[in-house]
């Protein structure tokens, strides 16, 4: 199963750039620095090289869009400042926003959306703003922003740019994504209008996939001195290496306001891709019980991950995983 979210937009290139060679364990401090505040002790400790990797303990809820067979669900809110859960995905060849109630009895709410230029989203914050992105008549995927039903096209003014790929969006309004320019990947962030480019150091290739309420970055570069592709955070402007202990590649999907992050990981068969939830410096395996492909998209300040895995008849089946006991710090 290939995932072909713009939240992973890494993975449309994954049979093209596995640079086999040797780890990569950290970098130095980056030339741009987009991170809004000094490296947190959280984000410290969660850049750490891993302990054993053990087993958490979740409740998982399947999430299914009514009369679908197969529901894509890409990104949740943050819950930040908001006790709901709002999900952002795909059913068919549809679009949908979830609302998700997890108390005494799971409620889940689907409404069907259809963004303008057939778009798709690719996550949602707390206030409800949307981004995504679309492909035009001529065949170039530009990004957009939903806010309070006003639809703004965003493009990256980088000089050569042939595809604006958004990713995410916090809280505070600061979008992230990659751009290409037909080739080359590259990461981004745009904050109160101003477009900021960002590469992990030494990588051919540097992808975004979220940032949180502190402006705390993670994602996937490649490069020659790294083996395949790798995960990154990016705090207070210094570049830090994620890598799970033995795996062959790691790609680093989404990080809460604790600074703990999930993500994916295969030690040999990509078809054998697990979850990893890495906190206070420790990864931990999260793989929905008998299944060999578990992928994680996002995870919320309450802990709550969303992933998804593919089932017996090759169908993407989307769920969400929530801590028992409760918040994962």
């Amino acid at each position: 199963m290939t995932k072909q979210t713009a939240k992973n937009f890494a993975l449309s290139l994954l049979g093209l750039l596995l640079i086999p060679s040797t780890s990569l364990a950290q970098a130095g401090p980056a030339s741009i620095l987009p991170g809004k505040k000094p490296i947190t002790d959280r984000a410290q400790m969660a850049s750490h090289q891993a302990k054993t990797p053990g087993t958490p303990s979740y409740t998982y809820t399947l999430l299914s869009f009514p009369g679908s067979l197969e529901t894509d669900a890409y990104a949740l809110n943050p819950g930040a400042t908001a006790s709901k859960i709002e999900i952002v995905g795909s059913y068919g060849t549809g679009a949908f926003v979830a609302h998700v109630s997890e108390k005494k009895t799971v409620v889940e709410t689907y409404k069907a959306v259809s963004y303008p230029h057939d778009g798709s989203a690719t996550d949602i914050n707390d206030l409800g703003q949307v981004v995504g992105q679309y492909v035009d008549g001529g065949g170039v995927t530009h990004g957009f922003e939903l806010n309070d039903k006003k639809f703004t096209t965003l493009d990256v003014p980088f000089a050569g740019s042939k595809g604006t790929y958004p990713t995410a969006i916090n809280n505070s309004g600061e979008i992230v994504g990659s751009w290409s320019d037909g080739g080359i990947s590259q990461g981004f962030t745009l904050i109160d209008g101003t477009y900021t480019s960002l590469d992990y150091p030494g990588a051919t290739y540097t992808f975004v996939d979220d940032v949180n309420s502190q402006g705390d970055i993670v994602g996937i570069y490649i490069s020659p001195d790294s083996n395949g592709n790798q995960g990154y955070l990016l705090s207070g402007g210094t570049y830090t290496s994620i890598e799970f202990p033995g795996a062959v590649q790691t790609q680093a999907i989404a990080i809460n306001d604790a600074g703990v992050i999930v993500g994916v990981y295969f030690t040999s068969d990509p078809n054998l891709t697990q979850g990893f939830v890495l906190s206070g410096g420790v990864y931990t395996t999260l793989t929905v019980p008998g299944e060999p492909y578990t992928f994680l998209d996002d995870i919320n300040d309450n802990g709550v991950v969303l992933g998804a895995y593919e089932d017996a008849g090759g169908l993407t089946v989307s769920f969400l995983a929530t801590p028992i006991g409760g918040q994962q710090e």
